[in-house]
C-alpha cells in the first residue's frame, strides 16, 4: 500500500511539473504574439462596457462561445451558440485591476462567483480597451496561487 501511495504522489508531482511547464510555454508564447504589444498599450474605457459584444479567439478559430452580454453594476455573462441556439452561461464580476503580468491598469473578468463550475474559477480575463467599442482581451489560468499563466488572446466588439 505504501508503494502504491508513492508511485501516486510521484505521478501527481509529475503531472504539476508538466502543467506548470505547459503554463510557462504558453505564458512565452502568447508574449510573442502582436496582440501583446496591443494589450500592453490598451486603456481601460472611461466607462464600463454596457450591453452584447461579439466575441472571437483568433488562435482557436470557430467556437461555440460568441460573446459576453455586460449586464451594468460590475457583472455579466459569457454567450454560447449550441446547433443555432444562443446560451447564457458562466457569470462574471468585471472591475478596475493591475493586471495579472505586467501591473498596468486592465478591467479584470472575475470567474470566482457561486453557480460556475469549480475548473472556471481559476480563470479570469483582462481587457482593454483598443479602440470605440473595441477589447482585446487575454485568458489566465491560476493554477497554482501567485503565478498567472497567458493562456491566449480574444476580442469583443459591439
Amino acid at each position: 500500500m505504501r508503494f502504491i501511495l508513492l508511485i501516486l504522489a510521484k505521478i501527481l508531482i509529475a503531472l504539476l511539473l508538466l502543467a506548470i511547464a505547459y503554463g510557462c510555454f504558453r505564458t512565452w508564447k502568447t508574449s510573442r504574439r502582436p496582440e501583446y504589444r496591443e494589450f500592453v498599450s490598451g486603456t481601460i474605457p472611461q466607462e464600463m462596457p454596457i450591453g452584447l459584444y461579439k466575441g472571437t479567439a483568433e488562435e482557436l478559430g470557430e467556437v461555440s462561445w460568441k460573446g459576453k452580454k455586460f449586464l451594468g453594476e460590475g457583472k455579466g455573462i459569457n454567450l454560447f451558440e449550441y446547433d443555432g441556439v444562443v446560451d447564457e452561461k458562466f457569470t462574471f464580476t468585471i472591475y478596475e485591476a493591475k493586471s495579472l503580468r505586467g501591473g498596468h491598469q486592465v478591467l479584470r473578468i472575475d470567474y470566482n462567483q457561486p453557480g460556475n463550475p469549480l475548473w472556471l474559477r481559476f480563470i479570469a480575463d483582462e481587457i482593454v480597451s483598443v479602440g470605440e467599442d473595441r477589447f482585446l482581451g487575454v485568458v489566465y489560468i491560476t493554477a497554482v496561487p501567485g503565478l498567472p499563466f497567458r493562456m491566449g488572446y480574444f476580442r469583443l466588439e459591439r
